[in-house]
This record gives C-alpha cells, structure tokens and sequence, in this order.
C-alpha cells in the first residue's frame, strides 16, 4: 500500500509519501513555507492571510502525493494550531478545500511520533524542535517511557524577541531554559538509568549539521551528522550579530531560516545544557516517518 501523511507544522508544512509494507519506503517528500505560527495574531486568531496561504499548500502537497500513488492521505497539525482559537475554522476551510479531515496532534502525540521514527531499539532521547514547540521523548527498546512537549520553538521565540546581538541571544537562551527546564527534569532519573544518545530532528537540527558540513567543505545529506554543544554554541556566537543579509551568505543556511535560526539554536544549547548530553546526532526524518510507520506495524 502507498500511503502519505501531511503535517502542519508552525513553520512549515511537510509531505510524505511512502510505500508501507515490512518496512516503510519513501517514496516522496514535499515542503511548504507556510510559518503558521507567525500567522497567529495577538488574540490567538490565525489571519485570513495565513489559512489562505496554508490551505493551498496543502492542497499543492496532496496533489503530488496523489501523484505519487497515495491511496490513502492523512492531514495532521502541530503547536500553532494547537494554539490557535479558531481552529475549527481552520479545519472545515482544509476540508472544503481538499476533502481531508485535519487530526490536531497534542504534544505528547507529536513527541511519541517522533520517537517511533528514529529511536530504533536503543535507549536513547529524541527532540523534535519545532516552530511553536519542543518535544522530548525518551524511551528504551521502542517502548516510550517518557514524552513531553514544551511551548519553546523557534518561531514562537523569534515573535518574542527577535535576535540582532549577542545580547539578544543571551536572553532568548533564557527563555528557552525556562521553559524547557521542567520538562527535562522530569527525565533526569530516566537519563541516571542510561542514555545511548540525544537524537535531533527538525530544521534547527538539519540546518545546524548543514553549516557545519559547509564550513568543514562538505556537502550531502546531514542525516547522521553529530552536532557538538561547542559547535552549536559557536554557530550561535557567529550568527546572532549578523544582520539578515549578512546571514544570507552564511554557507548552509536557507534563506527561509534566516531570521529563526538563532533562536533554534538557543533551544538545541538549551536541551544539550540542561540533559547534560554534550552532542546530538541528527535525523532527517519526521514525524510522518513516524506515522506511516505505524501503518506498517
């Protein structure tokens, strides 16, 4: 069976597509700027502007799962439009638009599929940052023994205090130990028992390995790349003074990340700081990864 997953995310909105059998084979992945959570008003309202702009690239990313072979799409959403108080709005405008009925995944949903798309048998700590959110999942032999999701992402970040200084980075790290540091105390006595690792997924995560392979002279795929906390606390100090332009030409960096990808940082710092694990190893997979994969179980 050839099935896709889509998924709303705060930043950007993401497409697989996949054939489902023993073991799950990608087929094609699509990606859409869509930053949802900047389309947040102060009310808590998503603008016109930013469901208009979002229900057409989910329609783009169904069309070529369809493409694809999809027989069957599912359509998901994350932090922002967890948050958001028209929500129901949100959804009958993506139903009317592409006949898909939106599932909104709560944090402990989003961190368990994350989880199940990389950690594999090993005991290991799995963190998804995220435009609204954080998830941290741990878990031993595939077994999830612990899931959380913090409301620290980088677009959320970036809507509180944009960075230009070193002095701005200094206090978005803080906001990002605040706000992370309940959840991973709670993973303390799990972490005493044993960890084979941190695994990063999302864009803070990738784009960090792609700066580091451009600045060491390399190219490819970063899946399986290992980040440093003196590495990311060094990508930190070089990108936070630099002005917007001065960032487009920093080697490995998308210009759609640009302004936000300080701010992931500061949450990479942050969770590396505050587990105690001194360097992650990233993945490029998802939690449609996750999802599909549980089609195949």
């Amino acid at each position: 069976m050839i099935a896709a997953a889509i998924t709303i995310g705060s930043n950007s909105t993401r497409m697989l597509t996949a054939r489902c059998g023993c073991v799950l084979t990608p087929l094609v992945r699509g990606r859409e700027e869509t930053r949802l959570m900047m389309g947040l008003d102060e009310n808590g309202f998503l603008t016109q502007d930013a469901m208009a702009r979002t229900v057409a690239a989910v329609l783009r990313l169904q069309q070529q799962a369809a493409a694809a072979g999809a027989e069957q799409i599912a359509l998901m959403a994350t932090s922002a439009t967890r948050d958001a108080r028209n929500a129901d709005d949100f959804a009958r405008r993506l139903l009317a638009a592409t006949g898909l009925e939106m599932t909104v995944l709560s944090g402990v949903e989003e961190a368990a599929l994350a989880f199940r798309a990389v950690a594999g048998l090993s005991r290991r700590l799995v963190m998804d940052v995220g435009g609204g959110s954080t998830e941290l999942t741990y878990g031993d032999r595939g077994v999830v023994l612990h899931a959380s999701s913090a409301q620290v992402g980088a677009s959320r970040l970036l809507k509180i205090q944009p960075i230009a200084s070193l002095e701005d980075a200094r206090q978005v790290y803080e906001l990002a130990l605040q706000g992370l540091e309940k959840n991973v105390a709670r993973l303390h006595p799990l972490l005493r028992g044993g960890c084979e690792g941190l695994t990063g997924l999302g864009g803070a995560c990738t784009t960090a390995a792609a700066m580091l392979m451009a600045s060491d002279g390399r190219t490819g795929d970063t899946d399986g790349y290992r980040v440093t906390l003196a590495q990311a606390q060094a990508l930190l100090h070089m990108l936070a003074p630099l002005s917007p332009e001065a960032r487009k030409a920093v080697p490995g960096l998308p210009e759609s990340r640009v302004l936000h990808m300080p701010h992931g940082l500061c949450i990479l710092i942050a969770v590396m700081t505050l587990t105690g694990l001194d360097a992650l190893t990233v993945s490029t997979r998802t939690n449609l990864d996750g999802y599909l994969m549980g089609l195949c179980s």
